[in-house]
């Protein structure tokens, strides 16, 4: 019977290790499709978290959410994910690891869904995730997050409509809120100023609206506290979005940090805020630096 038992220990966790592997090698293939299918499996089997899945934000099929608390007992700050996928892919499930960082360093996780293209054109997509923000304000004390510290952090496309949310107020006013309800903002790898040249970016946002889609033009020293992270190596998005969302930031007078690496491709950005991708460069880590203080300032 013992023999049995640990016979059955060392084959679940050969299989553990073997998904990990897998997950690893397609990940560093740049096959982030399937690579994050097999690395957030691994993840469920070797630390299990709660999450609330599903959960509708809004009307139509889209506009849901996952919740995955915090092991704390209390409230904790709450941290809203907008993932990316340039706009036309990715989706919640996709980013459980994530989640399962950053639930590590003790907060409430929340990861919307939103309307790609070409289903979606800018700004609906912006709008839903304002939508989803609205719904985080008055429901998460339920899941035991703490509504009077919102936080959020965006990667690539998603980081763009984070710095969108909290530079344009009119997306969180029309959903009752202002950027003072969100009390910091991480952007990583974000295209915060880029011009659409492809014509399916062209589609995505129209011609017309090349102005109001760059966060630049909208910033006026209102905006929370904003930490931004991006990589020299980053071969996707241009590090001039980094310079110049920097650089007007700091000439309006916004509270801001930045982080810039020598050598960090675009997806292991993200891919870094779990600690199985974490080395030197520990980007949950940089997070919850950056949110601690704000916390403590204001301990609602």
């Amino acid at each position: 019977m013992v023999f049995v038992k640990l016979k059955h220990m060392l084959t679940s966790k050969l299989i553990l290790i073997t998904v990990i592997l897998l997950a690893l090698l397609v990940v560093s293939k740049a096959n982030a499709g399937i690579g994050s299918g097999l690395f957030n499996t691994a993840i469920k089997i070797a630390h299990p978290i709660k999450s609330h899945k599903d959960i509708a934000y809004g009307e139509n099929e889209w506009q849901t959410l996952n919740i995955y608390p915090s092991k704390e007992t209390s409230t904790t700050p709450v941290i809203i994910f907008i993932y990316g996928g340039a706009w036309y892919k990715g989706s919640k499930e996709q980013h459980h690891f994530v989640a399962d960082g950053l639930v590590r360093q003790g907060y409430t996780v929340v990861i919307p869904d939103y309307i790609k293209y070409p289903e979606g054109r800018f700004p609906s997509f912006v709008e839903d995730v304002a939508l989803a923000t609205a719904w985080v304000k008055s429901n998460i004390k339920r899941y035991g997050g703490n509504p009077e510290q919102l936080f959020m952090v965006g990667h690539s496309a998603g980081a763009h409509t984070g710095a969108l949310l909290i530079t344009d107020g009119h997306y969180l006013n029309q959903v009752a809120l202002s950027k003072q309800d969100i009390k910091g903002f991480v952007g990583i790898a974000g295209p915060y100023n880029f011009t659409p040249k492809k014509p399916k970016y062209i589609e995505t946002f129209g011609r017309h609206n090349f102005t109001v889609m760059k966060a630049n033009n909208h910033v006026d020293g209102t905006e929370p506290p904003v930490k931004l992270l991006h990589s020299k190596g980053d071969k996707t998005v241009h590090i001039v979005n980094f310079q110049t969302f920097r650089n007007k930031l700091m000439s309006e007078g916004v509270n801001i940090q930045t982080e810039l690496y020598e050598d960090v491709g675009h997806v292991s950005m993200v891919l870094k805020i779990h600690p199985w991708f974490a080395d030197e460069i520990d980007i949950a880590k940089e997070i919850n630096d950056f949110i601690l203080p704000i916390i403590n300032v204001n301990p609602n």
